[in-house]
């Protein structure tokens, strides 16, 4: 029989979108199945609904309301402690596994003893639910998620600085995943996600590996209303932890260099939100800020800098006037591989 995978699910005050998310779950062919959801609600909407499913055989679904909410980031390391299975598959409560995902995932464990997370493509979809193929396309292609880098890696945190790992759908080793755990808002901002699988390369690099299977496995939903769109702490403290990292190979310092490029705009926008102007000036002035950028976006940022507090209320009208002024810039693709070396294989 097969082992025991739990698919751990944290969720807040989402019930509709939780039961969509919760269908796609019961579609899947692995038994045994257990899935976990920690409910940071105010009121019990979520519980009664959850109450009134019957999953199919082989399923096991598990409930808990948290008195007093927990946080995103405590609800996971809840849900990491609470698991019985083996693996763990992190879904938030808003997205989807597409049929088949958890046996294709298990399966990635399969190419070798020392496997530690295994993870596929992704779809992106709109708040409705519907695909959106030119988003889908650029995901996956920016964090070279793509069919020639299919099989066991070994080039562990050069895979989580590309940002390999997708935010939702993987499947990781129990212990693993409690071992390394989620860190607080406090200590990395709302890259947590990011941040995880970073940290799991650092804890398993030379002793692990990760898998990647050439198959969608989730959809991942584009929310506007999201923290990520909305909260001056993205990536500014996320970006002062990678640029602290040390004893880095070189392909390795190559992918953390691409990472920073990528989002120090980002990062000097927080620092000047939260004034940490002198952090701001230093990351504008850095070799990962991106130039040339063109007037517009470098007299907002200046702007930004010089009087922070004035041009809130500018960033809120242009976030939805012109978003592409306060977006980040388009990601460029990640650094190619050292020939010399073997990073993947399909064995």
């Amino acid at each position: 029989m097969d082992e025991l995978i739990t698919i751990s699910i944290p969720t807040y005050r989402r019930p509709s979108l939780l039961l969509s998310c919760l269908q796609t779950c019961f579609m899947q062919d692995h038994r045994p199945l257990e899935i976990d959801i920690s409910d940071n609600s105010p009121d019990d909407q979520t519980g009664r609904l959850v109450r009134q499913i019957t999953p199919p055989p082989g399923v096991t679904l598990r409930y808990w309301r948290n008195e007093g909410s927990l946080g995103p980031v405590r609800s996971v390391q809840k849900l990491f402690d609470k698991a019985r299975g083996r693996r763990i598959l992190l879904l938030h409560d808003d997205d989807a596994l597409l049929p088949g995902a958890v046996s294709a995932l298990n399966a990635g464990f399969e190419l070798s003893p020392d496997v530690v997370i295994s993870y596929g493509l992704l779809e992106v979809t709109d708040e409705r639910g519907e695909l959106i193929p030119e988003e889908t396309e650029r995901d996956n292609a920016n964090a070279k998620r793509t069919r020639d880098q299919t099989g066991l890696r070994r080039d562990l945190l050069t895979c989580a600085f590309w940002r390999h790992v997708p935010p939702n759908g993987f499947l990781v080793d129990a212990e693993a995943a409690r071992r390394v755990g989620y860190r607080s808002r406090e200590e990395i901002g709302l890259a947590q996600d990011t941040d995880f699988g970073i940290r799991l390369a650092e804890a398993y690099r030379g002793s692990g590996a990760f898998a990647f299977i050439d198959r969608t496995v989730s959809q991942y939903r584009m929310v506007n209303t999201s923290q990520r769109f909305n909260e001056p702490d993205t990536c500014w403290k996320f970006y002062d932890a990678v640029e602290r990292m040390e004893g880095l190979a070189p392909d390795e310092e190559r992918a953390r260099e691409w990472m920073l490029s990528q989002i120090a705009r980002a990062a000097v926008i927080e620092n000047a939100l939260v004034r940490r102007r002198g952090a701001a000036w230093r990351i504008f002035r850095s070799r990962h800020y991106p130039r040339p950028e063109g007037w517009a976006r470098t007299l907002y940022v200046l702007g930004l800098l010089a009087m922070p507090e004035s041009f809130r209320s500018l960033r809120r009208l242009l976030g939805a006037a012109k978003p592409d002024l306060v977006a980040p810039p388009p990601f460029t693709p990640p650094p190619a591989l050292a020939p010399a070396q073997a990073l993947h294989s399909s064995a």
